[in-house]
């Protein structure tokens, strides 16, 4: 609907154009023609009218433009209106407005509107699911309505006289045309399925924004001016800022794209820049650079228009079918050349300025002097440009010696072996610019299980497998998957890659080691305390019993023989015995393990043993039972962590509230307890308590943490909290 407006507004601003009276001038929109005192026009046919390009006119009918618009009444055609000129008074004869003059000037713009607007027309129609179809639809219609108004014209006969096509004109070249540079915003975002910034939200603020800012100017300039000429010139000086700010947030919002996005979404970006540095170096070559060099242009200057088709087509070809040609090497080989030429063309600009301004040359010399030293610098500045670019598209496969050193300096800085392997594959990926890599560690049965990716899953088949050897032994493998269905892996590619599974070899199995020590240790300290456990049902449940009963049979019969006797004394000190024995036996059994854990399970024991603990801090202890049993040593190292915890609270915090969590997940058990008291002093060493608790995780291959409340710093209030995480089965075992 907006395009349909737009589009029907524009072809009513053409159509009044064509009705309204014509002086054969034309206004150029901008702030060195519309002059305090006048306006300085052009004549794009010098038969038609007795005024010349450049002349400035102050006033029509007795009426100064400065002082007002619409201030003199529609003449009749043929009337012939005196023109207050700088200088001089002239008779303008008022005719029909001649529009092929205007049009042969401009008619590359034309052709370039017309492409985009069948483009969009186009792909709205076949791809109405796609989310940019709609945004570049209102951009084209914008740019075709507001193109096709300023190529009509406004001559300054309309200033003088106002009504609907001075309004009319206005309407769609500043009104339309920033609609659709909002538009180019949306179309930005939406271009990408995934787009970091695609929110609807976000789409909305970018239609809304560049509309919003020339109304706001439009009215400032309009209150803040009372000279209307010099409100327009703000208005039109406004509309330039405005497009060229849209224009690079545009390319910035593509950029952040295309760092963040999908493989096939970058494919898309790939030719969308394709078409637009293809459309820079055509209007480069064939327009700027020999406007600079020579003076005149290559091409005519109406066919400036037809430089844009190429971005036309890349747009096209991206929404279209993305995937048909080898856009990379078009994209690397544009980006290279359009950053060579535009350093050259402003480095020649530069040294043909210096030498003439402070040499004093003249221009043929400073001109043939700046053209050998561009051609001096042209194969190193070419060089440094494809060194650029490839590091920007392919990331380090033409510098593996640079990629190997990035990889080991990343390697010896990581201090966690659990940081190891993520941030192996992080720098294989951001080396090779990949979307997905990922690294597997051999299981020893002839299987991999994933240990570390870095990005989304891709499928298989654009999957390569490299696989990863330490002292001729495969101890994993390193998968990276193609940067697009288009862009797969080259041979210089894979050689990198292979350097980098080398490189990674030693790392790999130093990891596998870790682990297979921290497993180890955890299955053997989980050994010991089921170990503990059942010794200790043994002993409470058999031998403590059977020492109860010969201590109580031995009474008994003690009771049944005279006290005189040797056998009373006998049995007598056989009871007496066996009680001792049962007390040996129960502090026993309360070494091997704390009675409370099976007779409460670890909810209830932690919080008895913190009923206990409690007196001038109030601890409060929240959790749910277990909803089966857990692994002895998991549950004893969970018990001992919160009761230390909770001991350190009662004698060193100073605090009046403990809060103890205990959490009971399927893979892991999460003790956490917090406090409001003084905190912990950074400066002062770890205690045997702390110790001890890092200890008891790490036999489990768990973790502890140790860090202030959310009421302050450490060691400046807000009280410590100390959270620990134990994997419930032993094989976890890297951990956090």
């Amino acid at each position: 609907m907006v395009a349909i407006v737009l589009a029907v507004l524009g072809v009513v601003g053409v159509a009044a154009r064509l009705d309204a009276p014509g002086d054969g001038t034309v206004v150029p929109l901008g702030w060195s023609a519309l002059r305090p005192d006048g306006v300085v026009v052009e004549v794009p046919d010098p038969a038609g009218t007795v005024l010349r390009t450049g002349d400035l006119v102050v006033g029509i009918d007795g009426r100064a433009l400065n002082q007002g618009l619409g201030t003199v009444e529609r003449p009749a055609l043929g009337t012939a209106l005196p023109y207050d000129v700088a200088g001089r008074t002239e008779q303008v004869t008022v005719t029909r407005p001649q529009i092929g003059p205007l049009a042969e000037q401009a008619w590359g713009n034309l052709v370039f509107v017309l492409a985009l607007a069948a483009l969009a027309v186009a792909l709205y129609v076949r791809r109405p699911e796609e989310r940019s179809t709609g945004p570049l639809l209102v951009l084209a219609a914008g740019l075709l309505g507001s193109t096709a108004v300023v190529v009509a014209g406004l001559p300054v006969l309309s200033l003088a006289l106002g009504g609907p096509q001075f309004w009319l004109f206005h309407l769609n070249a500043v009104g339309a045309y920033s609609i659709a540079w909002g538009a180019l915003l949306a179309f930005s975002l939406t271009f990408t399925r995934d787009h970091p910034w695609g929110s609807r939200r976000a789409v909305g603020l970018a239609y809304a924004v560049p509309p919003a800012v020339m109304l706001a100017l439009s009215l400032v300039a309009g209150l803040a001016e009372d000279n209307p000429l010099r409100a327009l010139a703000w208005i039109h000086t406004g509309e330039t800022t405005v497009a060229g700010l849209s224009l690079v947030a545009a390319v910035i919002s593509w950029v952040v794209c295309y760092r963040r996005t999908s493989a096939p979404m970058r494919g898309r970006l790939r030719w969308l820049g394709g078409g637009g540095v293809l459309t820079a170096v055509l209007g480069i070559v064939g327009w700027h650079l020999p406007q600079v060099v020579t003076g005149h242009p290559a091409l005519p200057w109406g066919a400036l228009g037809l430089s844009g088709l190429p971005f036309v087509a890349g747009i096209g070809v991206a929404l279209r079918r993305h995937r048909l040609f080898d856009i990379e090497r078009l994209a690397n080989r544009s980006l290279v050349y359009a950053s060579t030429v535009a350093v050259l063309v402003a480095g020649y600009a530069l040294a043909v300025g210096l030498l003439a301004s402070v040499l004093r040359l003249s221009g043929s010399v400073a001109a043939a002097l700046a053209a050998a030293g561009a051609a001096l610098a042209l194969a190193p500045l070419r060089a440094a440009a494809q060194r650029a670019v490839d590091k920007m598209m392919y990331g380090d496969r033409h510098d593996p010696a640079g990629a190997l050193d990035r990889l080991g300096t990343r390697l010896q800085a990581v201090l966690l072996p659990a940081d190891v392997l993520p941030a192996l594959v992080e720098t294989v990926a951001r080396s090779l610019r990949v979307p997905y890599a990922a690294i597997d560690l051999a299981d020893g049965a002839g299987g991999f299980a994933v240990a570390a990716e870095h990005g989304p899953a891709k499928a298989a088949e654009s999957i390569h497998t490299e696989p990863v050897h330490y002292q001729g032994q495969a101890v994993g493998r390193l998968r990276v998957s193609a940067r697009g269905r288009d862009d797969p892996l080259d041979p210089v590619d894979l050689s990198l890659l292979g350097s980098l599974a080398q490189q990674a070899g030693p790392a790999v199995q130093a990891v596998r080691l870790h682990d297979d020590l921290v497993r180890s240790r955890a299955e053997v300290v989980a050994s010991r305390e089921d170990e503990r456990r059942r010794l200790r049902r043994d002993l409470h449940d058999g031998l403590g019993p059977t020492l109860a009963a010969i201590g109580l049979k031995a009474g008994l019969a003690a009771r049944g023989v005279p006290e005189d006797s040797a056998a009373h004394a006998a049995l007598t000190e056989i009871a007496t015995e066996a009680t001792a024995s049962l007390g040996d036996v129960r502090r026993l059994v309360e070494a091997l393990r704390p009675p409370a854990l099976d007779e409460l399970g670890l909810v209830g024991a932690v919080r008895s043993r913190a009923a206990t603990l409690a007196g001038e801090v109030t601890i409060s202890v929240s959790g749910d039972g277990a909803p089966g049993p857990l692994p002895a040593a998991v549950e004893t190292a969970a018990y001992r962590i919160a009761v230390e915890a909770m001991t350190n609270v009662v004698r060193h915090s100073g605090a009046t509230k403990c809060v103890v969590g205990i959490t009971l997940r399927p893979e892991s058990v999460e003790v956490t307890v917090s406090d409001d008291g003084r905190g912990i002093d950074p400066a002062k060493a770890a205690g045997v308590g702390l110790r001890s608790m890092r200890e008891r995780a790490a036999e489990v291959g768990g973790e502890v943490s140790i860090g202030s409340g959310t009421g302050g710093a450490g060691g400046t209030g807000g009280g410590t909290r100390v959270h620990a995480r134990l994997p419930i089965t032993p094989s976890d075992g890297r951990t956090g």
